[in-house]
């Protein structure tokens, strides 16, 4: 049966990897996430040669894999990238350091043969390597959820799934540490692998279901760049005649704009990725279409192409702030969810892709040029 675990856990998360590739309409990126697969499926494969292949049980309960100093550190790393921090190579290599030393003492052991020449001297060095194991994975996952307790530190899909990747590799360590226990107490030889193991496949299932919500091709709530363009001259004259019978008068409409203005440039909402034309009615105590009116007869936009500009005026003050800065990560953090609406309304609103603007930030070249087509009247 733990063999069957095993290789499902291992097989499960070979899929995950092959497939992502294929997703092509992926709109985000997340490299330490996909390291983090690619170091548990070497975990799983060892296990699986000491198990089916060397078929040596000893080795397989005793021989703690140094790929598990590796999971908290890049959970952590995947985390400071989506909040647009990530850290230098330098910093990422302090970290990694008990994953380095873990993978040098492992490979000395086999090397060595040092469970079967000298077994007592690895018994004890690996009652140490096994307790730092647990340590690692305590200790980040539980910084990882104290750090995603704030809802607007990441977007919400990415909180959830940082949260619940966090929850399942503590989750690994406890149920490996209670059925050691229980089945210690009760004098069953029970592995505590099994339950751990299931929690590694739930780790890649997670990832791959996550992966594939991400590159659905159109963002939830959101329509294709081609639908979400400004609502033309002829569309707003329609529109009046369908909003005739919406009860606001035109001192409401005014009211409703500049109460909307306000709570943009105020709260922000723009900044989460998720926010629909329904849920920013609904904070401002109006309805859908009310809404709906006020943008196409005020600002002569639909939804999106609103809350998109806001998001581009956003972007520009992160590029000013950072403007060594990644695209894609400043782009996350001003609420943008994929680079082709990114790069659709920044072209709109400055005339430049956002490459050309961040070079010419960086080089303080053609920004004369910036400024006469940039109005940063919503900043």
């Amino acid at each position: 049966m733990l063999f069957l675990v095993t290789t499902f856990a291992f097989v499960q998360t070979c899929v995950v990897l092959y497939v992502l590739p294929l997703r092509n309409t992926q709109t985000r990126n997340y490299p330490y996430i996909k390291a983090l697969l690619l170091l548990i499926i070497i975990h799983l494969g060892i296990k699986l040669f000491l198990l089916g292949v060397l078929k040596n049980g000893y080795l397989f309960s005793r021989l703690t894999s140094f790929t598990t100093f590796s999971y908290g550190p890049l959970l952590y790393f995947q985390y400071r990238q989506l909040v647009g921090r990530s850290l230098n190579w330098k910093i990422q290599l302090l970290h990694l350091i008990p994953f380095l030393a873990a993978f040098g003492l492992y490979t000395f052991c086999v090397i060595t043969q040092l469970p079967i020449q000298k077994p007592v001297v690895f018994e004890s060095m690996f009652a140490w390597y096994a307790n730092g194991v647990l340590v690692s994975l305590i200790g980040y996952s539980s910084y990882m959820i104290w750090l995603l307790r704030r809802p607007a530190a990441v977007p919400k899909d990415d909180q959830r799934f940082l949260l619940q990747i966090s929850g399942l590799l503590i989750a690994v360590v406890l149920s490996g540490m209670i059925i050691k226990e229980v089945s210690g107490t009760l004098g069953y030889d029970y592995d505590p692998h099994f339950m751990a193991y299931i929690m590694l496949g739930l780790v890649s299932y997670r990832c791959l279901r996550f992966f594939f919500i991400q590159s659905a091709a159109t963002p939830a709530g959101q329509p294709d760049d081609a639908v979400s363009q400004d609502v033309t001259e002829n569309q707003v004259n329609k529109d009046g005649i369908t909003y005739e019978k919406s009860g606001l008068s035109t001192q409401q409409v005014d009211a409703l704009f500049d109460t909307m203005e306000q709570f943009m440039q105020r709260d922000k909402p723009y900044l989460e990725p998720e926010l629909s034309l329904d849920e920013l009615a609904a904070r401002l105590k109006s309805t859908r279409q009310h809404v709906s009116q006020v943008l196409n007869q005020k600002a002569r936009k639909n939804f999106y192409a609103y809350v998109n500009e806001y998001r581009v005026y956003e972007m520009i003050q992160l590029m000013k702030q950072r403007p060594d800065g990644r695209i894609l990560e400043l782009a996350f953090q001003a609420g943008f969810q994929s680079k082709t609406t990114l790069n659709s309304y920044f072209k709109k609103v400055t005339g430049f892709n956002p490459t050309e603007y961040q070079q010419a930030l960086s080089g303080n070249t053609a920004l004369a040029r910036l400024n006469n087509n940039v109005t940063l009247a919503k900043g």
